[in-house]
């Protein structure tokens, strides 16, 4: 006994592929478009290293992706071996020539810290 082949109902496989592939494509365009307009215009910083100066002050190096005609103002902490914070600080980095450009600041501290990093970066305000 042979089973008869189901009827054609309306659109071709081929049809769904090509409506499938569109919406995909353009979901992808749309998750690219949105992630780089979420980037543009903001300050990026890279931690490169800290230098420790005893119990006193810990300096902290660190590079800045931002417009380079514009000031930044970054927060900079150093922590201690449990990871209390133990200085902070916010320094002003103003217009430079390029981006991106390197920069090492330092932070006091209350006792002996074992690291120091950027926390956070912002555009100062004009």
């Amino acid at each position: 006994m042979t089973i008869p082949a189901p009827a054609a109902t309306g659109r071709s496989t081929r049809f769904w592929w090509v409506v499938g592939t569109v919406a995909v494509l353009l979901m992808t365009g749309l998750a690219v478009w949105f992630g780089i307009a979420g980037s543009v215009g903001k300050v990026h910083w890279n931690n490169n290293g800290f230098q420790l100066h005893g119990d006193t002050s810990v300096d902290v190096r660190f590079d800045l992706t931002r417009d380079p005609s514009r000031a930044v103002v970054c927060e900079l902490q150093a922590l201690d071996e449990t990871h209390a914070r133990v200085g902070t600080t916010e320094v002003t980095v103003g217009p430079s020539e390029s981006s991106p450009s390197r920069h090492i600041e330092t932070v006091r501290t209350t006792s002996a810290a074992t690291t120091g990093y950027v926390d956070a970066c912002w555009y100062a305000e004009p």
